[in-house]
């Protein structure tokens, strides 16, 4: 094969690839990344003891392909909770990292790793472990779906 044909050929391959790319939207899940979307907190444990939440009060968690945000919030809207930042996911090990947020735990949890085993089975993530402070966790997260 000659220089010249070997240049075009890997040319070719460069253009099909960088369209490929284009094609896919920025920020899309990347495939098997079954957290990414809206979920709604439905029930919890911490410490082994049932959380019971103030009537109207709603948890929402927002995943993206590479941040997490979750937010606590009143029936007036009113945000009392909030934290997010950077996570990862390996097999059934979610970890995240709050990077930013409001409350009056949030400064013991700031920058420090929260790891937990999640499982998700058809619109239910189940979500548990033991937070940086000791403090176990079992919650059951449920997909919020596009209305």
């Amino acid at each position: 094969m000659t220089t010249g044909v070997v240049r075009f050929a890997v040319l070719g391959m460069a253009l099909v690839a960088t369209a490929s790319l284009a094609d896919e939207p920025k920020g899309a899940p990347k495939p098997g990344n079954r957290l990414v979307g809206t979920w709604k907190l439905t029930s919890a444990k911490y410490a082994g003891q049932e959380a019971g939440f103030p009537e109207g009060t709603t948890t929402l968690k927002h995943v993206t392909p590479s941040q997490f945000m979750w937010v606590s919030y009143d029936k007036d809207g009113q945000v009392f909770r909030t934290a997010g930042g950077s996570y990862t996911l390996k097999d059934d090990v979610y970890e995240e990292t709050p990077e930013y947020g409001v409350g009056s735990d949030f400064a013991g949890f700031k920058g420090k790793a929260q790891t937990f085993k999640c499982k998700v089975e058809g619109a239910k993530w189940f979500h548990l472990g033991k937070l940086s402070n000791g403090l176990t966790i079992e919650e059951v997260w449920e997909r919020v779906e596009p209305k």
